[in-house]
Parts: C-alpha cells; structure tokens; sequence
C-alpha cells in the first residue's frame, strides 16, 4: 500500500497565510497540515509517499526532507499548477496509481488517526471515505444505497437543502487498489482530461465511473470521527478549537467565536435564535425584512472579525 498526496495547489483563499507558503504548510495548533499528515502515514508502514507538488515546490520539498520521515518519499512536479485543477495532478501520478494499491489525500485537510485506521481495516479494496452532511460541510456530496453504492453525486447547483438528510459529504480521502487504478479510474481519466481538459476535479472522473452497471468503488461511512478541510480562514479557526490538544482549551477557542456553532459536528447552536414551534407570522415577517442583517452580521467568527 501507497499514499498519494495532491499538494499544488496555491490556497489562495487563505491571503497571507499562503503568499510565501503552499497550503499544506499552514499550522493548525502548532503543526503543519502536511507534517501531521506524513506523521500520520508514517506509522501505517506504507511503500511508499508520492507527493505531487506545485506551488512553492522546491520550498515544500525542501521542508519535507526536513522532517526526515522514515517513509520514502517521492516527489512529482506539477508545473502548470497555476492554470490546471486536482485532476491534472493526478494524472501526473498516474504512473504510480498503476504500481500499488493506494490511499489518495488532498493535502488541505486534517483528521484523525483513526480516519485512515477506517479504510486500511475495511476489507474492500476501493473505497471513498464519505461523513454524513452536516451543515458546515462545502462541497461535493454523495447519495448512497442500503449496500453503501454510489447512487448520484450531488454538485452545488443541483444540492437541494429538503433532502440533505440523504447525502453523504466526500472526505477527499480514497482506497484505490491496484487493478481500479490500471483497468478503470486511470482509462477514463485519460479520456476525460482529452474531453475537457486539465481545469476540472478528479471526483469527476469517479462520477462517470458510478455510473457504470457495475462500479468499482463503494463508499465508506464515517461514525463521529473528526475530519476538517482548511479552505479560508474561518476553516482554520474551527480546526484549531476542533483538534485542540486538551478539552479545556478546545472550549476556551470555541466560545471565543460568539456563535456560529452550528460549523461544530455535534454541537447544538443555541445562538441561532429560532422557534421551531408554530412561529407566528410577525416572527417570520421580521426575519424576512431582516434577512440581510442576519446574513451579513450574525456573529460567528467575530474574534476573527475584529482582527
């Protein structure tokens, strides 16, 4: 078994955390993403770690190579980084995808140990690591079967907020054996990059792959482990009170946010002022006449506002 980890990408949603910087190597409490990731690898005794990297390359790998990880590393180069997508670094990888049986990250995103322990016990060979939707969660999600089957990848314009209760939210973490690579994902990401070129998703690759009669790759559910994905600012706010080291510090940075609990898995936001039960219509007026002073003031993140 392999690891494969996407780290071209430029993060520039993160400003000025990533003007000198890739993304991978933003600290969350104290740690780069990227070195708790290879720690984390590390100790699965894997062949091999492939990172393809871009933006910042030379800096990335240099800093890598400092961590001295017992894990040997392999580094492939993106250099169009700046004008392609995931699906165009990947590609790059392809090669190795055909060598072994491997785990594919996105290096922006920060979970728990036990997260990978799910796909390496699981004895099925192709899987996409997939969290029930939460409220929090961006992205590309996922409608299942009883037998954890790819029914229908949900994209942005076609999410429907009345049947949220069904979809799963991707992890961008993967179990990709051997054969899935060589005879099926690899084929049609060829010709899928030779239909519409280097600016898309690799996950699109995986949609036209479900719908076949007899898809490869099932889905593996998630049970209450914490995962996050670092995009912006905000993201990495909640992913430092999340992966806290203690609980009494973990509080201390949640409530510093007044509000906004409703990102937190699990945790019920009693600031967000509601009345489930028959709601008279002088409330429902008043929260339409004020819909975009709610939307443009509620208080979540506000120790990051006045900064």
């Amino acid at each position: 078994m392999q690891a494969v980890v996407l780290a071209a990408g430029m993060g520039k949603r993160l400003k000025e955390l990533t003007t000198n910087n890739t993304k991978c190597m933003i600290k969350v409490n104290g740690i780069t993403l990227i070195e708790r990731m290879l720690r984390q690898l590390e100790k699965r005794h894997l062949s091999r770690i492939v990172v393809v990297v871009g933006y910042k390359g030379k800096k990335l790998i240099n800093y890598i190579n400092g961590l001295y990880i017992q894990t040997p590393i392999v580094y492939v180069e993106n250099p169009n980084y700046d004008r392609t997508n995931n699906i165009y670094s990947l590609a790059l990888a392809k090669e190795f995808l055909r060598q072994d049986d491997t785990l594919l990250f996105e290096s922006d995103l920060i979970f728990e140990d036990s997260v990978i322990d799910e796909l390496l016990d699981d004895a099925r060979d192709t899987l996409a690591l997939v969290d029930k939707y939460e409220s929090w969660m961006d992205g590309t999600c996922m409608k299942l079967g009883e037998d954890d089957s790819i029914q229908a990848f949900i994209s942005s314009k076609n999410f429907n907020y009345s049947e949220v209760n069904s979809y799963f939210k991707t992890v961008n973490i993967y179990k990709f054996s051997k054969d899935f690579s060589e005879f099926c994902y690899i084929p049609f990401l060829d010709a899928y990059l030779m239909a519409l070129g280097n600016n898309e998703y690799y996950e699109q690759v995986l949609k036209v792959i479900t719908v076949l009669d007899e898809p490869k790759i099932k889905a593996k559910r998630l049970h209450g482990q914490h995962w996050y994905e670092i995009d912006d600012i905000q993201d990495l706010d909640i992913a430092e009170s999340l992966f806290a080291p203690d609980m009494k510090e973990k509080v201390s940075l949640i409530q510093k946010r007044y509000g906004g609990y409703w990102r937190y898995p699990q945790i019920i936001d009693f600031c967000y002022l509601v009345n489930p039960y028959f709601p008279p219509q002088k409330m429902i007026d008043e929260m339409e006449a004020n819909f975009e002073r709610l939307v443009t003031q509620y208080p979540s993140g506000m120790k990051l506002m006045r900064c």
